[in-house]
C-alpha cells in the first residue's frame, strides 16, 4: 500500500541536451519543409546556433518551459481513482 508522500505520477524533466535535439530537428523539418525565403532560412540557422545552444540563456529557458508544460499535460491527463470508472 502506498503513503501519501508516494505518488504514481510520471515526472518528465527534460534536460539542456535532450531540449537542444529536439528544438534542431523541429528547425530541419521547417527549413526542409517551410516555402521561406533564403534570408528567412539564414535568420533561422543563426537564431538557432547562436542563441540555442547548450549553456545559454534562450534554451535553458526553453527547457524550463518544456518541463512545466509537459508536468502541466500529464497532470491534467491524470484522473483521481475515485473518478475512474471500472470499465476504462
Amino acid at each position: 500500500m502506498r503513503g501519501p508522500a508516494q505518488s504514481d505520477t510520471m515526472r518528465v524533466e527534460l534536460d539542456e541536451d535532450e531540449v537542444s535535439v529536439l528544438l534542431s530537428a523541429v528547425t530541419r523539418r521547417v527549413l526542409d519543409e517551410a516555402s521561406l525565403s533564403d534570408e528567412d532560412r539564414g535568420k533561422l540557422r543563426r537564431w538557432r546556433s547562436e542563441e540555442m545552444r547548450v549553456g545559454r540563456e534562450g534554451l535553458r529557458t526553453l527547457s524550463e518551459k518544456l518541463t512545466a508544460d509537459l508536468a502541466r499535460a500529464l497532470k491534467a491527463k491524470e484522473r483521481s481513482p475515485i473518478q475512474k470508472h471500472d470499465w476504462v
